[in-house]
């Protein structure tokens, strides 16, 4: 399944997401794995149901997590994958594309690129109408740049990216009130916007570049509420107006999320009367299935893959995910005035041998045999291997090596202390790191205690952050705030958007750089990604490489899992597919072929 940005993954994400640990879109060969394991070729692109829909069926989906969601209908202040999940069914993202994320006409909108005259240009579909009854209009395609680049609304979303459309910056800064390389062809109320870029880049025919916004919001439905009020607003919350098939209809906060047809949708008759989209918890989600609650389920742990494999009425659908897990190292913090990283903080971690004798020790293979089930196999990169061109192979990453953690240390000066129990510093002194570790299942605790062990076999002091397990949406205040000196690592994990490029995750502006690691050399190798000179696919490849070697030298993020995405389907669903190239029409297609769940 394409995005077009990226997302914070919750902790019941389908693979093992490090800290998530254990829990949690060509042509794609089979992955070895055991009789209870999933692999790439046990799980069904789509779902070909050839029965009949019935009339007036519902969907009932498991959304598999162990907190409430934050149930944010706009993507501008979204920032976890739950929440896109959430918005599917009303419309979201404005392109069509192809499986391979390339955007083609036929969408809520159609782009338009022009190199010579550095710009894009978006046209609404004929006839796009909210939920409302008022027409899409050019101001509503032109609204998000406003919400994401003022920093009144406390987006997490402007970018260095995205300062690259003419006047961005300036309105960002406060130094003007409008956004001067955003224009109408045809006024406020037509169907279209024009974006003046500085440069091109060669990612703006894939969805997911990051340099211009693609999601549209009601403004004549927003306009009125303070920006600051915007993200908590009943507007985005609880009655959000909606483009798509469906429209929300009830709201229980935290909880579920019911949808009904959007009576002003003039693409093909949606198929279900109602979608109910539910919490489950990670505990319960396999008895769930095995009861027949749901039809369809989001994130599930991993741990519960063998016992819905052997339930008849499901089928195990999936593909290669665009998710990946790290470590990051808190070095630094953001500066909310300057909108940068500032990589200053006083901790043994500056030191790159440090950085990387950690990422050596972590038995990730091992983890990822015991509780992932397949689902699960240790990154090499940031860069996920769907995007074959791009992910390095001669990067190997951080596999299990204590002796080449401990040489590293000793090389580097971390002597062991008189009880040959912890190292110190080069300067001699003793040390103690804190893990923001994220609770996520049943595992979370004995995974993040199993990777303090391996840490303390090269020396290395480590204690969880107040000495538990954090939950995902304090974990979230916690990096998003970008500021907070009381941890030194943390484990999560990310949805990457459908282009590779990593400007948007660890550009010296990103706000989702969150261990604020910058340096020059960092910058200039981000810049020759998305340079237009890059536009040529070998030169871009090169650019690729030369990123991942120098991220693999310096270990400021340590990538530790790339996943499978894997959503169990009753037999019943009509319509199911994990493809890259569902359209704005896919959720009008879906339906059920009798009355309850098989």
């Amino acid at each position: 399944m394409k995005k077009s940005t990226k997302y914070i993954t919750g902790l019941a994400a389908a693979a093992a997401l490090f800290s998530v640990v254990l829990a949690g879109c060509g042509n794609k060969g089979a992955q070895s794995g055991s009789q209870d394991s999933a692999s790439l070729g046990a799980l069904k692109l789509a779902y070909n149901n050839k029965d009949k829909a019935i009339k007036d069926g519902t969907l009932n989906i498991a959304m598999v997590q162990d907190t409430p969601f934050q149930g944010v209908f706009a993507s501008e202040l979204s920032n976890d994958l739950t929440d896109s999940y959430l918005q599917a069914p009303t419309g979201t993202g404005l392109f069509n594309t192809t499986n391979s994320f390339k955007i083609v006409d036929g969408g809520a909108a159609n782009l338009k690129l022009d190199k010579a005259s550095k710009t894009a240009t978006i046209t609404l579909r004929k006839g796009l109408t909210w939920s409302d009854g008022k027409p899409v209009t050019a101001k509503d395609l032109e609204f998000p740049y406003e919400i994401t680049a003022n920093p009144a609304y406390q987006s997490q979303r402007y970018t260095d990216s995205l300062a690259n459309i003419k006047g961005l910056a300036d309105y960002h800064n406060g130094k003007a009130k409008t956004i001067s390389g955003i224009t109408y062809p045809d006024g406020e109320n037509g169907n279209s916007i024009k974006i003046q870029f500085d440069h091109m880049t060669p990612g703006m025919w894939q969805s997911g570049s990051g340099y211009y916004i693609e999601s549209i919001e009601p403004y004549h439905y927003l306009k009125d509420v303070k920006p600051a009020d915007l993200a908590a607003s009943k507007q985005v919350r609880q009655e959000p107006l909606a483009f798509g098939p469906y429209k929300v209809s009830k709201v229980v906060a935290g909880q579920s999320v019911t949808y009904v047809p959007n009576p002003y949708w003039k693409g093909p008759t949606p198929k279900l009367k109602q979608i109910t989209s539910t919490v489950v918890s990670t505990a319960t989600a396999a008895e769930a299935l095995k009861s027949k609650k749901y039809d369809v389920a989001f994130q599930m742990p991993s741990t519960a893959y063998p016992t819905v494999k052997g339930l008849k009425n499901y089928v195990q659908t999936g593909d290669q995910s665009l998710s990946f897990s790290y470590i990051a190292f808190n070095l630094g913090h953001y500066d909310t005035k300057k909108s940068e990283n500032v990589q200053d903080r006083k901790t043994p971690l500056q030191d790159k041998a440090l950085r990387q004798a950690m990422g050596y020790a972590m038995n990730v293979d091992q983890v990822n045999k015991k509780f992932n089930n397949g689902l699960a196999t240790r990154a090499n990169s940031t860069i996920v291997p769907v995007f074959k061109e791009a992910n390095d192979p001669s990067v190997k990453g951080y596999p299990l090596d204590i002796k080449k953690a401990n040489s590293i240390l000793d090389k580097a000066g971390y002597k062991w202390d008189s009880k040959h129990e912890y190292r110190k510093t080069p300067e001699g002194k003793s040390f103690k790191l804190v893990y923001l570790a994220r609770s996520g299942n049943a595992n979370a605790e004995a995974v993040a205690q199993n990777y303090i062990q391996q840490w303390k076999q090269i020396g290395v002091d480590v204690a969880l952050y107040h000495d538990r397990l954090t939950d995902f949406n304090s974990w979230g205040q916690i990096m998003q705030g970008g500021n907070n000196n009381d941890w030194d690592f943390t484990g999560g994990a990310w949805s990457v958007s459908s282009d590779p490029s990593q400007m948007d995750l660890y550009s010296k502006g990103a706000p989702y750089n969150f261990g604020h690691f910058t340096t020059p050399k960092l910058t200039k190798l981000l810049d020759a990604i998305d340079a237009p000179a890059a536009i040529d696919p070998k030169v871009r490849q090169k650019a690729f490489y030369a990123y991942q070697q120098y991220m693999q030298d310096q270990a400021a993020v340590i990538p530790t899992s790339f996943s499978l995405d894997w959503f169990p389907v009753n037999k019943r669903v009509i319509g199911w597919s994990n493809a890259n190239d569902n359209g704005l029409n896919y959720w009008a297609n879906i339906g059920v072929s009798s009355e309850s769940t098989k």
